[in-house]
């Protein structure tokens, strides 16, 4: 598991997906994010591991939560 940090994001997407996008500009898909992380703009560190290839709309990596807190 490793830290992730940066801000949360909601794309019209497929439904709807949540995304962590990094100071970088990187961009991971949340997956499996509890209800208390899913707020657009909020700046956190994710604790969880990176799952390579494209998941849900195509939207680059995923990122599997396992904790997170506000930065």
């Amino acid at each position: 598991m490793s830290a992730y940090r940066g801000k949360v994001e909601h794309r019209d997407l497929e439904g709807g997906i949540w995304q962590l996008v990094t100071d970088g500009g990187d961009r991971y898909t949340l997956m499996g994010a509890p209800a208390e992380l899913k707020r657009p703009g909020a700046c956190v560190e994710i604790d969880g591991s990176v799952e390579e290839g494209f998941g849900l709309a195509m939207s680059g990596p995923m990122l599997r939560v396992r904790g997170f807190k506000d930065l």
